[in-house]
């Protein structure tokens, strides 16, 4: 028993001596020993782990857009990118963690000098995942920390190339070329960490576009490095580089190198090296035959399965090329259907699609697949813009044409006789039926197919785990409903047969279905009771109120001389332009429309037709020789409110109001709103004269205003905004109020009449030159006005009472200036409640009182 106690004792006192040698605070063999394999082979070795998983499944996750040149490090998105799309990899945190741990823990740091050899390579990754957790000034410190601490690391090179690689994430482009230039001139710099450093400094001169620049460093990198995949990328990106300088025959050399790499390199940039071989060649030159056999045998290739939606789109890319439009469509959608997660793909499938309708002039199709594309591309990129503007442009072009379309589909039926009317409806949903009937046996078979094979995805390209919103989904569940249900009637109670059969027997119009297909052979009984198909519902819908009708046809009327219009001013498509005001005039529109229609066309003829345009001369001389249109024909010099397009004449007035003219923009509004034939821009006039009716007169008459828009066009985007103003906005504005406090942010306001009078005008021009000589203080000067009959001329930038009577008196007295007026001092939190509810009576009287008149600034 003594012994078993003597022994723990010796045990616990070795164990206490260890401990005590392996204390960070001494430098002796064993400490250093210990600490150097527990961080080696224990925390850094996890850390390690986690990074690399990092590093994997980045290249997993991440799609490079193979469309623009690549950055030579694969790199998830930047930070704006990850808050609304994916969230960063925990790994590189992992990592980070594990290198903090083994800096704190086992640093053995002592008079000024690290001892512990894996301290460096603690740092290294801790730097390296911060860089790849897209925090870049932290890991320059931990780079920086190396650089400093351990001069004579051997990671003291790559921790200069990686701090240079966080410096370009930051754009410091121009510093780290220069750290790089003067880093590769040392010879002490070889193998990968060279490669790296070359690599770095090619994409710091492709950031500052100088392409001809990064040619050189980048193929030094490629011979220097010995990753395959880096070797592969630095080609490709060379290729890109060479197709960019327009040296094409080089460019179609290096995407060839890569080719040869076959399997030796991943296969996503050889097949992309396909593409960009295609697109560096000279269409007219390349051996069509030749080509499509190479991507016949890319797709039959199993290997390339993941790659199929590049195969195909680039498919797309030739026959779009040589006009072939239907094989253009459907390899771009095939294309399409392939991509799972590559953004990139689905940008330019889209695109190209909506540029291939646009130069067919099918705008609606081109406005839905540009919708497409927005919805897939990065709302901060330059080319989203250019898109939006494009689809913009077409907005009101779809919203008229399926208008015009719809409505000029129900009036031909409302013409037609009650037979042929039934006939026509029969032979339409027979087709339909046939049709549905395919894809929903294309469904069960699992092919996914609709009827219409250009027909857009519902989300517009946009995965979604809405069961509506997946065609194959939807067929799927309604073959699972007729498996368990059988066919049944659109009723209450239609889970029971006797319910569904009785609805079947007393339904007329499914009676009268009934005869029908008896006679023919082709339906079954319980096809019929599908409201889908039935002749007798469709008819029923068709609008026999006079009144209806009427509106039928004055919004189509009205569609199509807003298309007219848009035609011929926004896209400059004359010809059809004048295809849809011709059209028109055959529908025998109001009155009111005729002569614009006319004067449109003789417009659009001028630039198609000379002689139509005299023929249509002629005809306002002889049948509208009185109208104002006739005049601006035959005098050009003459005015006429309507000449110019509704949305130029609108940027004109909008520009007069943010210049502050407010009588001139209501007085050029109330007599242009009644002139307006371009009922689409009508509302944005309206809008913009209850707004100016408010800067104007007060918040009651703005009121008055907005509720016109409100009621008059309840329907437009503005009169929907019109009533958010009136229920949202109106009750704060109303409750705003004086806070009288002086305290900071002040104006000096000097009163005058509107319009000015020759004192008014040296007034504000002595202010304005006040303001400007004085511009470096903040001084700044405007002319605000008030109401129809006054006009405030205000200083701004005053930051105390005391200044402002400094301001006053200097202004008075100095000779060049020598103005008496007394100004009012005002906050402008005051100021601009003043603006808004129109009471500076009231404000004057709560500052002055009864001696409102000889008001003092500083008071």
């Amino acid at each position: 028993m003594r012994k078993s106690k003597g022994l723990l004792y010796i045990l616990a006192a070795l164990f206490l001596t260890v401990m005590i040698a392996c204390s960070t605070k001494k430098n002796t063999a064993m400490s250093r020993g210990y600490h150097s394999v527990t961080t080696k082979y224990n925390i850094l070795y996890n850390g390690r782990l986690a990074y690399e998983k990092g590093i994997e499944s980045l290249k997993e996750k991440y799609y490079d857009d193979f469309y623009n040149i690549l950055p030579v490090e694969r790199m998830q998105p930047d930070e704006k990118t990850l808050v609304t799309a994916k969230q960063k990899d925990p790994n590189f945190q992992r990592a980070e963690d594990k290198a903090i741990k083994a800096s704190q823990l086992h640093s053995i740091y002592i008079a000024g000098t690290e001892n512990n050899p894996q301290m460096d390579e603690a740092y290294m990754l801790l730097g390296k995942s911060r860089y790849h957790d897209i925090r870049y000034i932290p890991a320059i410190e931990a780079f920086n920390y190396i650089i400093l601490k351990y001069p004579d690391s051997d990671l003291i090179y790559d921790a200069r190339v990686w701090k240079e690689k966080a410096n370009i994430r930051l754009n410091y482009d121009n510093l780290a070329i220069k750290n790089l230039k003067r880093l590769l001139k040392e010879e002490e710099v070889k193998g990968q960490t060279k490669a790296d450093a070359l690599a770095t400094l090619a994409q710091g001169y492709i950031n500052i576009e100088a392409l001809d620049s990064a040619i050189v460093p980048l193929k030094e990198a490629i011979e220097t490095t010995q990753d395959k995949d880096e070797k592969a990328r630095y080609t490709y990106i060379l290729g890109q580089l060479y197709g960019k300088n327009n040296n094409k025959e080089e460019a179609v050399k290096t995407f060839q190198e890569i080719i040869d790499y076959k399997y030796r390199v991943p296969r996503v940039y050889v097949i992309n090296a396909h593409a960009e071989k295609f697109a560096n060649q000279d269409p007219q030159k390349i051996d069509t035959v030749a080509f499509l056999k190479e991507y016949n045998a890319l797709l039959a290739d199993r290997e390339n399965r993941g790659f199929h939606d590049v195969i195909y789109h680039q498919m797309g890319s030739l026959f779009n090329f040589y006009g072939n439009d239907a094989q253009a469509v459907a390899n771009f959608n095939k294309s399409l259907k392939k991509i799972t997660t590559n953004e990139y793909l689905k940008v330019a499938n889209y695109r190209k699609l909506a540029d291939l309708y646009y130069a067919k002039k099918t705008y609606e199709m081109a406005g839905k697949y540009y919708d497409s594309t927005l919805v897939v591309m990065n709302p901060n990129s330059r080319e989203y813009l250019k898109v939006k503007r494009l689809r913009n442009n077409l907005v009101d072009v779809v919203k008229y044409e399926l208008v015009a379309r719809e409505n000029d589909s129900i009036l031909r039926l409302v013409a037609l006789p009650e037979e042929q009317r039934r006939q026509v409806l029969k032979e339409f949903l027979d087709k339909k039926r046939i049709a549905d009937q395919t894809a929903e046996k294309a469904a069960e078979k699992g092919q996914g197919q609709t009827s219409g094979s250009n027909s857009l995805p519902m989300t517009g390209g946009v995965a979604s785990s809405f069961y509506f919103y997946s065609n194959a989904a939807v067929q799927k569940g309604k073959q699972d409903f007729s498996r368990k249900w059988g066919k049944r009637a659109l009723t209450d109670n239609w889970r029971w047969a006797d319910e569904a059969q009785n609805a079947v027997a007393n339904n007329p119009n499914n009676a009268s279905a009934t005869e029908q297909n008896a006679s023919s052979g082709v339906e079954t009984a319980a096809a019929e009771t599908d409201m889908r198909y039935n002749v007798d519902f469709f008819l029923s819908q068709i609008p026999k109120d006079e009144n209806e009708i009427k509106k039928l046809k004055t919004d189509r009327d009205n569609a199509y001389y807003q298309l007219g219009l848009l035609y011929s001013d926004l896209l400059e498509e004359y010809q059809i332009a004048a295809d849809k005001l011709e059209t028109l005039l055959t529908y025998k529109p109001e009155e009111r429309l005729i002569e614009p229609i006319k004067y449109n066309l003789y417009k659009i003829y001028l630039k198609l037709d000379p002689a139509k345009a005299q023929a249509m001369l002629e005809d306002m001389k002889r049948n509208h020789p009185n109208s104002q249109y006739t005049q601006i024909i035959l005098n050009p010099n003459a005015k006429i409110e309507i000449d110019g397009s509704p949305v130029q004449e609108y940027e004109k007035i909008y520009t007069m109001y943010n210049h502050g003219a407010y009588s001139e923009v209501l007085e050029t509004l109330n007599a242009k709103i009644p002139t307006l034939m371009n009922d689409g821009m009508v509302t944005k006039y309206e809008i913009l004269k209850a707004t100016t009716i408010g800067k104007l007169n007060g918040l009651e008459d703005y009121k008055k205003a907005l509720n016109y828009v409100a009621v008059t066009y309840p329907n437009s985007k503005e009169g929907q905004e019109a009533q958010r103003i009136i229920s949202k906005d109106l009750p704060k504005l109303q409750a705003l109020q004086f806070k009288n406090d002086l305290s900071k942010n002040l104006k000096l306001i000097y009163v005058v009449d509107f319009p000015f009078t020759e004192q008014g005008i040296e007034l504000r021009n002595k202010l304005q030159r006040y303001a400007n000589d004085r511009a470096h203080t903040g001084i700044s000067f405007s002319a605000d006005q008030y109401s129809k009959d006054k006009m405030f001329l205000v200083i701004h930038g005053i930051k105390s009472g005391n200044i402002a009577k400094s301001a006053q008196v200097y202004l008075e007295i100095e000779r060049d200036y020598q103005i008496k007026e007394n100004p009012v001092l005002i906050s402008s939190d005051d100021y601009g409640v003043v603006l808004i509810k129109k009471n500076w009576d009231e404000y004057m009287k709560s500052r002055y009182g009864s001696n409102s008149n000889d008001a003092q600034p500083a008071q």
